[in-house]
């Protein structure tokens, strides 16, 4: 047996007992059922479910069928890279809090719609949440705030007199933000992203805290803009 035959296996191993610990299957169970089982709770899993069914083919004409003695196939480069990379994403994810941005500007719920347009600028957000007395009230967003504007007469529009809690209101139902823990993996806030879009549901940001509590100081925020670059991080669509 070569080494790519070494290394596969001892990756097969390291995911084939992840998901044994984690299933909460009987012992004897096939190794395709503990993935059929964790992708309904577990997004890396899911994201990866049918590159780990191929490998497990891989792994049994490995183990199981010899001709003379000899391997019938041996796995490539690609396939030894591709399950170590897959592995580390299993039992030792990336976190949120080493892809998010930070520190986070925010916007009072009583600052004026100028001043929040003019940060946005600056800083190069899309978003800002907003807080009132240290309490979360919502997000605002570039999106928001025109379909706010689309709907004023021109002639009574002073952004530099209208509170951000004003447009925040007017478009509750328009943006959205949830909050997560900091030691959540990477690849789950993907899976949030992807849900609420099959939802019909427009997911502006993942906002991080210690504990996923959104009475807990702001740690960090990842938006729906960085998803092509966390994909690409995290090989996704390799």
């Amino acid at each position: 047996m070569n080494s790519n035959s070494r290394q596969f296996l001892e990756s097969f191993i390291a995911i084939e007992t992840f998901l044994g610990d984690t299933s909460g299957l009987p012992r004897g169970v096939p190794f395709t059922q503990h993935v059929d089982t964790l992708r309904q709770t577990n997004h890396a899993v899911r994201v990866f479910a049918e590159d780990l069914k191929a490998f497990a083919r891989l792994r049994n004409v490995i183990v199981h069928e010899r001709g003379g003695g000899q391997v019938l196939a041996e796995p490539n480069q690609w396939a030894v890279e591709r399950i170590a990379h897959i592995r580390d994403v299993l039992l030792q994810p990336a976190l949120v809090t080493q892809f998010m941005h930070s520190p986070v500007w925010t916007i009072d719920a009583d600052e004026t719609v100028a001043v929040a347009t003019q940060r946005m600028y600056a800083q190069h957000y899309s978003q800002l949440p907003v807080y009132e007395n240290n309490q979360y009230r919502g997000i605002l967003t570039v999106r928001n705030i025109t379909y706010w504007i689309g709907a004023q007469q021109p002639a009574n529009l002073r952004i530099d007199r209208v509170r951000v809690r004003t447009v925040l209101e007017f478009a509750t139902q328009r943006d959205t933000a949830i909050f997560v823990h900091a030691q959540m993996p990477l690849i789950d806030v993907v899976g949030y992203f992807a849900a609420h879009d099959r939802r019909g549901v427009y997911l502006d940001a993942v906002l991080i805290t210690q504990d996923g509590k959104d009475t807990q100081p702001l740690l960090g925020l990842i938006a729906m803009a960085d998803i092509p670059a966390i994909n690409e991080q995290l090989q996704l669509y390799v």
